[in-house]
Parts: C-alpha cells; sequence; structure tokens
C-alpha cells in the first residue's frame, strides 16, 4: 500500500487523540515557528491527501493526489481528476520528460497527459482534438501490474514504471504503446515483495529499485541483483532512494531512518558509509522520501515531522532536526517534498494539505510559544538580542517562571509583562529581582535602553519611574542586579509615565513623559548626574499637548526629537521646530532612524517614510516615500536596516523594505509567516538577523544579498471568447493564433499568470492590445483582462509580468485575431452592393436616355409635321384669300375686310406656329439659337415702323443650353414686350439689353415713348401673362414706367439648362 495509506490509521487516531488531549504549555514544549503556509481543500487543492509533489520545467508545481492532480501556479490550483478523463481518482507520481511529453502514473495504468488536449467534461468545437488524458494499460489484468507507483525517464529516453507488480517499460511499437515487464529477480514469497516503491538511475546508468523486500539493481546490460540486511543494509523494507549532488546513493526505510551507500560501475556489494536513525519521537525513523535542495541541504519526509540533516550538529551536538506540530506544521506526517524556482521547499502531508516552507523565511514566535505580543526589541554589548514584551501564564506565574496554559482554552490566560533573550537557540523570558512585584506600566516601546558605559536603564510605570542598573555586557546578568539609582515621583519626572527615552553620543539621557496634566522632556546629563527638565525651552513646541514621541542623532551629533505635528533639531544648546509650514511634512513623527549612510529617516504617521536631506543645513529639505512610490501604507511605525543597506519599514499593513538606491520596494505579510497583528518594534541584529514584534508574536528572518534575478515568466492559462471558455493548454500558452473571430463574437475575457514564489515577491502585470492601445497598461496585480465590445479589425494581445525589481518578462505572452466586420461591411457584400446599384443606374439612365431620345424624336417629328403640313396649309389659305381679294374686290372696302382678316390671322397663325415649331425643335436648344430669333423678331417689328433699335446680346461663344419652357416663354415675354412698345409707345428709340448672367437669364426693354401711368391704368391681359410666364419659370418681371418718361420692362429668368442627350 501507499505510503499515505500505510499511514492512515496512525494518523487518524493520532489526530483524535490530540484533539481530545488539553495541552499544557510548559518550557520544555517550546519550538520555533517554522515559516510555513499551509494549502489545503479549502484553498482549491485537489485532495489533502499529497503522494508526490513535481516541479516542471515551467515553473508550475504538481501535486499527486488521492482524489486527482493538482497544478499550482503560486496563485491557485487547477485540478484535473476522472471528470477531465483521468481512468481513477488516485495520482501516484508525474513525470516530464526532456522531450516535453508528460506521463501520469495512477491507480489504473500508466497515462498520457497531453497539456493541449480536450478534457473529457468539455465539448470541442472540433471533434477531432486529441483528449487530454490516453491511458496505457499492462496486457496483465492483475490489479497490481495496473498499480503504477513511481515514473523514471532514464538518460537515454527510456520511460520506466514501478508498479505493485514489478518492473515495467514503456515500449513503442507501429504507434501502439505498451507496458513490458522486466524481470529483476524478485521473490515471490508474498505480493508486497514485488511492490516497487521508488526507481532512481545512477551515473553508471544502472537502475536502483526500492521495494520492501530490499534494494534492487540493474545494470544497463540487464544484469541484475538484490541487496538486503544480509548484505549489510540497516532495513529490508525501504521507502526512497536519492542521489545528491554529489552522485550519491541515499536509502530511505520503514524502520531504520537513513543511510548513505558507496557504489561504482562494477557488480561489487555496495556499502553502508553513513547512517541515521533518530528515536526523538515515535516512528521518527519511518523516512517517506529524501530530498535535496539546491542549496544542498538534505531533507527527509518522515512519519512523525519534517527532519533537516544537520551534518555539522545542532545546538544539542545532534547532527539533525525534527520539525512537528508545535513548529507549525498542519500534519507531521509528511509524505512528499519538493522545492519551487524561487528555492522554496514544499510539504506534502497525508492528511494535512501542502505547505510551502519559505527559504531562508521568517520564523514566527506566537501564542503556541507562550508570547502575547513583543513591544520593543534591543541588543546589549555583547550582540545579545533582548525584548520586552508580554507572555502567557496562569494566575500564579508565567509559563516561564513555572506557569501553565490550557491551549484549548485560552481564555483563562493571564498575560504577564516579562523581558526577553534570544540566545541563539531558543527564546527565555525573565524579570530582574529588583523589578518583581512591581509594575512595568503601560508603554513598552522605546523605554529599556543600555547606555554606552554598560548602564541599563528600565522604564516602569508612573509610580515606579525609571530604574537604571549597574553595567552588564550581558542583559541576564542583571536578573540579580540591584539598581545604581530610581527616578520617581520626588525627581523631575514627578510620577508621569515615561514614554521614550534615548542615549545620545555624548552620553546624555533624554526622557519623555506623558501624563493627562501635560507632558514633558528631561535630560539626564552624565557629568553632573542631574536630571533637567526643559519643558518650557525656547524652540520648542508647547508640551502640554505635544509629546515627544521618538528621537535619533545625526552623524554630526544633532538629536532630532519627532513630536505630534513635527520635529525638532537640538544643536548646540538651542531648539529649532519644523513644522509643515517650515516644509516638514504632516503626520506625528513615530520613529527616528539614521543609516549607515547618515542619512536620517523618519516615520510619520501620516506621509509615509521621510527623508530628511541635508539635515545639517538651516532648512533642511524633505522628501516622502508613500503609497504611490509602492510602500504598503502612509502610516509608518517603525524603521530599521539590514546589514545590505536596506531600509525596513513596519506598517499597519506589514513589513516593507525599501532599496534607496532602487526605489524597489519588497513587502512581507502574514501570507509570508510574519507574525500577525500591528508591528511595535523592528530590530537588526549584530548577526544580521531582522527580528520584527508585533501585537501577537515575535518574527525573525536572515536577510540574503541581492541575488541576480532572472525575469518573471509569463503564460496565458484561460481564455473566453462570447462566454465560451477555450480549450488552453494545462501548462499555459506563450503564443496563440486564433481563427477569424465572427462579428458577434468580439468580447474576449484573457487570464495570466506569472510564476514567482519568492518571499515578499509581488509581481505585477502590463498588458497593451495593439490595434487600440499605444502603450503599455499600469502596472496591477489584476491576472485577468476583458474587452467586453471589440470593434472589427486585427490585433494582438500582449501581456507580460514584472517582479519588484522593475524586471519585465523577457518574452511577452500574446494572442494574435481578427474580428471579422458584419456581414454588411464585408468588402464582398458592399462590391456587390456596388456593383448592384451601379447596374441599377446604368438601367435607369438606358432607359432615361431613350426615353429622351424618343421626346426629342417626337419633337422633331411634331416640327416637321407642322411645318410641312399645318404650315403649308395656312400658307395656302394666307395666298388664297390675297387671290379672292384681288379677283372679287369690286372696290367695296367692307367687302375686303374679312378677307383681309382672313389673310392677316392666316399670316400671324404661321408666325406663332414657326415660334412653336422653333421652341419645341431640339436643334434650337442653345442660347445662340434664342439670341438668333429675338433680334430677329425684334429688326422685323422696329424697322417696319422706323424706330431705331439698339440690341445688347451675350457673347456668340457663350453656347449655353437652355430648356424647352425657358426658350418658349422667355421668347413670348420678349415679343409681348417689343411688340407694347411698338404698338402703344410711339417711341422712336427702343434698347434691348439681353445677358446671360450666371444661371440666369436678364432682359431689359426700354423706350423713349410717352408711358403711362400705372396707378391710373389697369394692367392687360399682355402684362398680366408676362408676369404668370415669368412666375412660371421661377423668376421676376417688372414695369417701370410714368408719363412722358418712356417704358422699361425687366425680367430675371432661371436659366434651366436643357437636359443632355
Amino acid at each position: 500500500m501507499s505510503r499515505i495509506e500505510s499511514n492512515q490509521s496512525k494518523n487518524g487516531q493520532r489526530s483524535l487523540s490530540l484533539l481530545l488531549l488539553l495541552f499544557c504549555v510548559c518550557p520544555a514544549v517550546l519550538g520555533e515557528r517554522l515559516p510555513l503556509k499551509a494549502y489545503t481543500t479549502a484553498d482549491g487543492l485537489a485532495d489533502n491527501g499529497i503522494n508526490r509533489i513535481v516541479r516542471d520545467s515551467r515553473g508550475f508545481l504538481w501535486f499527486c493526489t488521492a482524489e486527482g492532480l493538482s497544478r499550482f501556479d503560486g496563485y491557485s490550483f487547477t485540478n484535473y481528476g476522472t471528470a477531465e478523463g483521468l481512468p481513477h481518482p488516485h495520482v501516484n507520481d508525474i513525470l516530464e520528460t526532456r522531450g516535453g511529453e508528460y506521463w501520469v502514473a495512477t491507480n489504473a495504468g500508466l497515462v498520457r497527459f497531453n497539456p493541449k488536449g480536450r478534457p473529457a467534461n468539455r465539448s470541442a468545437s472540433n471533434p477531432e482534438a486529441s483528449p487530454m488524458f490516453t491511458v496505457v494499460a499492462p496486457a496483465d489484468e492483475d490489479r497490481h501490474t495496473r498499480y503504477i507507483s513511481v515514473l523514471l525517464e532514464a538518460h537515454d529516453g527510456q520511460i520506466w514504471c514501478g508498479t505493485y507488480k514489478g518492473l515495467y517499460r514503456l515500449e513503442t511499437a507501429d504507434d501502439h504503446l505498451s507496458l513490458r515487464p522486466v524481470e529483476v529477480g524478485m521473490p515471490n514469497d508474498y505480493p508486497e515483495q514485488h511492490y516497487v516503491n521508488d526507481l532512481v538511475e545512477d551515473r553508471y546508468g544502472s537502475l536502483w529499485l526500492a521495494t520492501p523486500a530490499g534494494l534492487y539493481r540493474r545494470w544497463h546490460d540487464g544484469a541484475t541483483a538484490r541487496y538486503d540486511k544480509r548484505q549489510g543494509l540497516p532495513d529490508d523494507f525501504l521507502h526512497d532512494l536519492l542521489l545528491d549532488h554529489q552522485g550519491q546513493l541515499w536509502v530511505g526505510t520503514r524502520n531504520a531512518g537513513f543511510f548513505r551507500l558507496t557504489t561504482d560501475e562494477t557488480h561489487a556489494t555496495p556499502s553502508v558509509t553513513f547512517r541515521l536513525n533518530t528515536h526523538d519521537i515515535t516512528q521518527s525513523e519511518w523516512i517517506n522520501q529524501l530530498f535535496e535542495t539546491s542549496d544542498h541541504r538534505l531533507w527527509a519526509g518522515i512519519a512523525h515531522g519534517l527532519l533537516e540533516f544537520v551534518p555539522e550538529g545542532d545546538a544539542e551536538g545532534r547532527p539533525y532536526h525534527i520539525y512537528t506540530l508545535k513548529n507549525g506544521l498542519s500534519d507531521d506526517a509528511i509524505s512528499a517534498l519538493a522545492e519551487d524556482a524561487a528555492g522554496n521547499l514544499w510539504l506534502g502531508s497525508v492528511q494535512g494539505g501542502v505547505m510551502k516552507l519559505a527559504h531562508n523565511g521568517i520564523v514566527t514566535y506566537d501564542r503556541q510559544d507562550g508570547i502575547m505580543n513583543v513591544q520593543a526589541i534591543y541588543a546589549d554589548r555583547a550582540g545579545g538580542v533582548y525584548f520586552r514584551g508580554y507572555v502567557l501564564g496562569d494566575k500564579r506565574a508565567s509559563i516561564f517562571d513555572g506557569g501553565k496554559v490550557d491551549l484549548l482554552n485560552q481564555s483563562q490566560a493571564i498575560y504577564w509583562p516579562r523581558l526577553g533573550h534570544f540566545d541563539g537557540h531558543h527564546l527565555t523570558w525573565f524579570l530582574p529581582d529588583a523589578l518583581k512585584g512591581k509594575t512595568l506600566g503601560w508603554v513598552g516601546e522605546g523605554v529599556t535602553l543600555q547606555a554606552r558605559n554598560g548602564e541599563w536603564w528600565i522604564t516602569m510605570g508612573s509610580e515606579e519611574g525609571l530604574y537604571r542598573f549597574p553595567p552588564a555586557d550581558d542583559f541576564t546578568q542583571i536578573k540579580g542586579a540591584r539598581p545604581l539609582s530610581v527616578f520617581g515621583k520626588e525627581s523631575v519626572l514627578a510620577g508621569r509615565q515615561v514614554f521614550r527615552i534615548f542615549e545620545d553620543s555624548r552620553e546624555r539621557i533624554w526622557i519623555s513623559t506623558i501624563d493627562s496634566a501635560g507632558n514633558d522632556l528631561a535630560l539626564w546629563d552624565r557629568a553632573t548626574q542631574t536630571l533637567r527638565d526643559l519643558n518650557g525651552a525656547a524652540g520648542l513646541p508647547s508640551l502640554y499637548d505635544e509629546l515627544a514621541r521618538s528621537f535619533g542623532e545625526d552623524p554630526a551629533g544633532d538629536v532630532w526629537i519627532g513630536f505630534n505635528t513635527g520635529v525638532a533639531r537640538f544643536r548646540e544648546g538651542t531648539f529649532k521646530f519644523f513644522s509643515p509650514g517650515d516644509g516638514a511634512l504632516p503626520g506625528g513623527v513615530t520613529d527616528i532612524y539614521t543609516d549607515r549612510h547618515g542619512i536620517v529617516w523618519l516615520a510619520s504617521s501620516r506621509s509615509g517614510l521621510i527623508r530628511v536631506d541635508s539635515a545639517e543645513a538651516e532648512r533642511p529639505t524633505f522628501t516622502s516615500y508613500t503609497t504611490a512610490q509602492g510602500l504598503s501604507s502612509n502610516v509608518i511605525l517603525t524603521i530599521t536596516e539590514d546589514l545590505y543597506g536596506r531600509i525596513y519599514i513596519g506598517t499597519g499593513q506589514g513589513l516593507d523594505q525599501l532599496d534607496p538606491s532602487t526605489g524597489r520596494v519588497r513587502h512581507y505579510t502574514v501570507a509570508d509567516g510574519l507574525a500577525a497583528g500591528k508591528i511595535a518594534a523592528a530590530f537588526c541584529a549584530r548577526d544580521g538577523w531582522l527580528w520584527v514584534g508585533t501585537s501577537q508574536g515575535l518574527s525573525r528572518f536572515l536577510p540574503e544579498s541581492e541575488r541576480q534575478s532572472s525575469p518573471p515568466p509569463v503564460l496565458l492559462t484561460g481564455l473566453r471568447i462570447a462566454g465560451a471558455a477555450q480549450n488552453i493548454s494545462a501548462i499555459g500558452e506563450t503564443e496563440l493564433h486564433l481563427t477569424d473571430l465572427a462579428a458577434n463574437a468580439n468580447q474576449l475575457q484573457i487570464d495570466f499568470v506569472g510564476l514567482g514564489f519568492a518571499p515578499g515577491e509581488s509581481l505585477r502585470y502590463q498588458y497593451m492590445l495593439e490595434g487600440t492601445d499605444r502603450d503599455w497598461s499600469a502596472p496591477t496585480t489584476q491576472r485577468t483582462v476583458t474587452y467586453p465590445h471589440l470593434a472589427s479589425g486585427r490585433y494582438r494581445f500582449l501581456v507580460r509580468a514584472m517582479n519588484a525589481d522593475g524586471e519585465v518578462s523577457a518574452t511577452p505572452a500574446a494572442i494574435t485575431f481578427r474580428v471579422l466586420p458584419p456581414l454588411w461591411l464585408r468588402w464582398w457584400f458592399i462590391a456587390l452592393v456596388v456593383l448592384a446599384i451601379g447596374g441599377a443606374a446604368f438601367v435607369l439612365y438606358r432607359y432615361r436616355v431613350g426615353r429622351l431620345l424618343e421626346v426629342a424624336n417626337m419633337r422633331a417629328r411634331i416640327a416637321t409635321d407642322l411645318h410641312d403640313d399645318i404650315g403649308a396649309n395656312l400658307t395656302r389659305i394666307s395666298i388664297l384669300s390675297e387671290v379672292v381679294k384681288q379677283q372679287f374686290a369690286n372696290g367695296d372696302e367692307e367687302s375686303r375686310n374679312p378677307l383681309s382678316s382672313i389673310a392677316e390671322i392666316a399670316r400671324e397663325s404661321v408666325a406663332s406656329m414657326s415660334d412653336i415649331v422653333w421652341a419645341i425643335d431640339p436643334e434650337r436648344d442653345s442660347l445662340r439659337d434664342l439670341t438668333r430669333k429675338m433680334r430677329q423678331h425684334a429688326d422685323e417689328i422696329f424697322t417696319l415702323r422706323d424706330i431705331s433699335l439698339e440690341f445688347n446680346a451675350p457673347n456668340a461663344d457663350h453656347n449655353l443650353k437652355l430648356g424647352v419652357d425657358v426658350r418658349r416663354d422667355f421668347l413670348l415675354i420678349f415679343k409681348e414686350a417689343v411688340n407694347n412698345a411698338a404698338r402703344h409707345s410711339q417711341c422712336s428709340k427702343v434698347k434691348i439689353d439681353f445677358e446671360a448672367d450666371g444661371s440666369f437669364l436678364t432682359l431689359e426693354v426700354s423706350d423713349n415713348g410717352t408711358g403711362f401711368d400705372p396707378s391710373a391704368s389697369a394692367e392687360g391681359h399682355g402684362l398680366k401673362n408676362m408676369r404668370q410666364r415669368a412666375n412660371r419659370l421661377g423668376g421676376t418681371l417688372s414695369v417701370e414706367t410714368a408719363e412722358g418718361k418712356g417704358t422699361t420692362v425687366s425680367a430675371r429668368i432661371p436659366a434651366m439648362p436643357a437636359r443632355s442627350l
């Protein structure tokens, strides 16, 4: 059975016992909390029982569980089980070959995993798509054969499978995959002898098999050998094999811990050169897995904890250290181990899910270690690290003084103020004898210090005052010391609560006090051994409301004091206060720190971290770092610095690390192992360890020098088009080319991820849609972007990840696609519409031309018929009338009148008909023809009456085409005007002005005749007809006349051009 199954019953009984047992905390069981973060099914893990953990080439972590396969990208889990096509939920191993193929070991056979394949529970637009999982089962129907326990790819690319019925090899013949058994000489006494628990290949090409019946070796030539206790092995039941970075073979057992073998390429029996068997706790010798991290540290997952191999020995001289539930493990049955790309160690457990042990991560001490809170951290001259805070206890004493606390019911616990010490391995808490029975006061931050001469100053409650102890290099030495002096009610402190104490380079002690009756500031001078009250000193703000909250000193020896509304500088006996009006930034100054470069930093309660430039100047410059520069908060509580010059800032959101040279900021929170609660103190010890005290515990970690970080890779992990999920590779995509999207499929949701596992690492992302965006978006932590309504066109989506150093992915992930326009906007549709319209226009044009030609031909026939037939007949009437008049005239005038009238009417009809024929004749449509006709008529009328004529007409080259109505009506208007001038005006001179002015025809006929009075004469039919014709053509007609002054007829008619044929 599997490692998990073999531990299930024991672990279940032990867990039940733990739930029923009331733990009593005492110093013997205290242990540091490892920097662990647990993940369970509540976080999306497929199952809390982990069989194996594997990291692939892209950086994904794969968890083999009893309910399928889980992939972790640093943010969330993606699970693959029977619903996606796995033949069995129990997954034992996963292998990525050097060629990029994935194979999964299950209880129902070997499975080829195609990350780009179609899951069984998802319908595919392409029915030909390959399935995600394909089973390769042995021909043997025995269930033990189908139980694949471990996978290995040899150096020659051969894939080997360890099963519960021996060793198998994957073979390919005619594109058909099959599993073939390989004989290694296993006995047949009982089935468990055939269980293969692990497989490795050494540098000589030999396969090694760990089984419950010993260790097997298969040489490259097919020869095999078996080794067990008879050949000197510590145990026959073997669980795990490991080849370290030197090629040495390590073996984990069930009953004898682990050991190391020395081997060579010969068939000689290997020798055990090292063995480690622990008996600290029950089943600590049961090794589930051995693992070597990238920094060559050896770890072992054991039945009841995590074992760290320490060759040089730990504090007690043992070559190992075991971590259990008391160190923060969610389950101490560790079944699997792996390392991520950032060097974090991942622990898989039997029932408690997985845990991430941060590389050089944050170690935390909290209530389980008896610590309630830590308010201050400081060091002695010997380099020891000390604390001030509260620890748990009962009504009688703290747990470090014999008290006991029920961990399952801490509501009855009492919080005891204590001073703590870290000896390099353990925390101890105590109280000097002189302070026992006294109140330490409600202020714990900044009220304990060691003076430059080695003396210790410890603040108590307002009633007890300030204690001064004799010099001691080791802080613990003051445990039995008597104080040199006590500054109580009778001193300048006057019973006020001491709020902060600080020693400057001149060995003066600055003391800030707080009281409802008014705050104060005092200075103790070592030379005079006196305490001086500074209240009311020139340059200081009123101390009634203002409180000296922090102290610091710059390289020039000037003392800086932070107040509620600003900061004061003390130089050569004089104070100068800088408020927001003097250039300082708003907010109280809660801490002051001078770094190794002499720069003064201020912690502001409102304005973030403030750097004081030119601190020695009369008016220093204050520069702030806020959330705009990447800090987690603008409320800064404490400041410190590591050995590499990086500034650490305690905020209400966690701990920020600022690199002043680059401006890069990293964040550390509870998720990275930091103790929960509000940060009260931060301190860098002489050995480089950084300590952080919070309202709920104590944390420490060792900052490393900046390592050259590689740009984070970024992968596309999800895509939805118009709400429909698309098939994306299970290992992510770096480049996608989509088929053309329909016009109604223009909504896209794109998911992406950058793989970054480093503590404090917070990847951000930038994206750009080529085709709409001109530049990258602002960095964001969001890993999904949605485009709700894209216009038709070609697009390319790009995304890149950015780490805390500002480095971006070397190659952005990309999606290239095109959104098609709607049907009516496609080029071929538009072309068809244009052709159709053009064809229709052409047909209409042809029809129109045909109709115009028919009209023109009809007009020509009418003109010809009128001229040839009607005109001839009228002419005959006119001639015959003349003949009759000449033949039958008898001199009687009355007898001639009818014949004269007939002749005259006939002549007039011939003239009118001639005008009509001229008007409808398509050959007479030009302005030139109209002008000629008008001139001819005027000459005929005025010449017979001996009237002088002046006719001004347009140029002959002005060949404007005129319509039938324009020519006819304009000519009739003209003839009426001319006839009126000739018949009624009694004129001797007529002037005719005819112009073609743009799109208008202008006519003016003026005479020098008698004229008439328009008001006295009624308008006759002639003028009325002229006006009607002008109006019908859209023009105007006017008559200007007066008695004895002649008459002028003016007309302005639009020149409606004749339609061209």
